[in-house]
C-alpha cells in the first residue's frame, strides 16, 4: 500500500530528477525511486532520512543522522544513475518521525540531493 511520495531536489553541483514512493508491504516500508530517477554520480551515495531539509553537510548532528539512518547505497565510482532503485527502510527506523529523504555521499560528507516525504 503507498503511504509516501516525494520529488527530488538536487544537491548544490549536482544534477538530479525523478522522485520516490514509500510503500507498506506487509509491515515492512520499502523506498523505490521512480522510472524517470537521474543522478549524476558520487563516489560513494546512500539514501538516509532527516529531519527538515538538510543544510549544511559540516553540521555534525547531521552527519550523525545520515550514519544512523543510511538504508540504500546507489552504484559509486560516480557513474550516473538511472530508472528503479529499491531498499528497505529498517523496522527500527520510526518512519513518522522523519519528513526528508536524503541522498547523502558517505565517502566525503556532502547532501547530493534531497525529497520532502509527502504522505498519502
Amino acid at each position: 500500500m503507498l503511504i509516501a511520495r516525494g520529488t527530488f531536489t538536487p544537491g548544490q553541483g549536482h544534477e538530479m530528477r525523478g522522485g520516490f514512493t514509500i510503500k507498506n508491504q506487509e509491515g515492512r516500508f520499502l523506498m523505490e525511486t521512480t522510472e524517470d530517477f537521474y543522478f549524476d554520480g558520487s563516489p560513494d551515495p546512500g539514501f538516509a532520512l532527516n529531519i527538515g531539509i538538510p543544510q549544511s553537510a559540516s553540521d555534525p548532528e547531521l552527519r550523525q543522522r545520515m550514519a544512523a539512518t543510511r538504508f540504500l547505497n546507489l552504484p559509486g565510482q560516480v557513474v550516473e544513475v538511472r530508472g528503479r532503485h529499491a531498499g528497505e527502510i529498517p523496522p527500527t527506523l520510526d518512519l513518522v518521525a522523519f519528513d526528508m529523504l536524503v541522498l547523502w555521499c558517505f565517502g566525503f560528507p556532502f547532501i547530493l540531493g534531497f525529497g520532502v516525504i509527502e504522505r498519502v
